[in-house]
């Protein structure tokens, strides 16, 4: 074993480490100090009363408990979202311990965890967090992904997937074809980068290929436009993991006109799947090849798929609609028909702190 890789139990699949990693979210303690550049990312869904969606970055909470220090006189909700699930028990207590000592640190303020799926609801509720469901993948701005028409369909599949070894991309080594599109974690070190690059790229079969640009020690992240112009040029987007978040890719594939081929798994990226634009498979290489050869053969038009797609979301933006309304106590004029409140694409904007904390003198 690469002792390395022992840092990163989860992402590595390290038997029995990987079930305790998440343990060490009880050692996990509330930012302080941060200087007023201090980059983070969040956003303001209302400011009267004051509805802050933050990011759960850096951990538990991310700015939440910065800014109910800063304002401990402001009545704060605060929503978070899930980003790698919590059906693993352990998890889940870690977040609901840190959760109690947020609400006795700031007895003011509402921290209300956004659940992707039913499951993590229930557990996280029967722990005392309040939690409400609210897949991820609806915040998902959809005119950043989208059909190209005319385009060339080179390969049988693509895999939008963190180079990580809980991702399995093995399972697509059999495909005829396969693009991939990627990144690496920034918090590994050059060493576990260029070694994990190296070893993925020397197992590529033929006519597997890296979309992104390749340097020695890394790859070259994509931004939106070559992320849906690389989807483009596939029949079928790959979800392969066992274990995650809400797996953000999974929605951009359909809604950018791919029928998916799926491992069953947790976390919630079945959320928006239906069975004619997705096709769940065994977890193994002849179950995922035989399963993009069928979905491929179906010949799907890309606006059904995309169409089908936002049925589905459409349903859970109006839920989550009225949830915001109940919080803000009233009905707003919508500037977009999509939301009650106003928007950015995944409920996520950079910015330095001092940037948010203007926002609430200015109330």
């Amino acid at each position: 074993m690469n002792l390395r890789n022992i840092q990163y139990p989860f992402l590595f699949e390290i038997p029995i480490l990987k079930h305790m990693a998440g343990f060490a979210g009880l050692l996990k303690r509330d930012p302080r100090g941060w200087p007023p550049d201090r980059p983070v990312v969040g956003m303001f869904l209302c400011l009267d009363p004051l509805i802050f969606c933050c990011q759960p970055q850096p951990r538990p909470f991310g700015v939440a408990h910065h800014l109910a220090t800063r304002f401990p006189d402001e009545t704060f909700v605060f929503l978070v979202p899930i980003t790698m699930s919590l059906e693993r028990r352990v998890n889940a207590l870690a977040l609901a311990a840190q959760h109690r000592r947020f609400r006795k640190a700031h007895p003011r303020a509402r921290l209300v965890i956004l659940a992707n799926t039913r499951d993590e609801e229930r557990l996280l509720r029967r722990l005392g967090v309040d939690v409400r469901y609210a897949p991820q993948n609806m915040f998902v701005d959809e005119g950043m992904y989208r059909p190209i028409p005319g385009r060339e369909r080179r390969f049988d599949a693509i895999y939008n997937a963190q180079l990580a070894p809980f991702k399995r991309h093995e399972l697509a080594r059999t495909l005829p074809s396969c693009a991939y599109v990627t990144k690496m974690f920034t918090t590994w070190s050059p060493q576990l980068k260029r070694q994990h690059l190296r070893e993925f790229v020397r197992s590529l079969p033929n006519n597997h290929v890296i979309l992104n640009d390749v340097t020695a020690n890394d790859v070259v992240p994509m931004d939106h436009v070559q992320v849906n112009d690389a989807m483009a040029s596939a029949h079928v987007g790959l979800c392969l993991s066992e274990l995650e978040g809400a797996m953000y890719a999974s929605i951009e594939y359909l809604l950018s006109g791919l029928p998916v081929v799926s491992t069953r798994s947790r976390g919630g990226r079945d959320v928006f799947f239906h069975p004619d634009t997705t096709l769940i498979v065994d977890d193994d290489m002849r179950a995922v090849q035989d399963g993009v050869a069928a979905m491929k053969a179906r010949a799907l038009p890309p606006d059904y798929v995309r169409a089908t797609t936002l049925r589905l979301i459409a349903e859970e933006r109006a839920r989550f609609n009225v949830f915001v309304d109940g919080l803000r106590g009233r009905q707003v004029e919508r500037t977009d028909p999509r939301w009650s409140f106003e928007y950015a694409h995944k409920l996520a904007r950079f910015g330095p702190i001092s940037e948010f904390e203007a926002q609430v003198r200015a109330c």
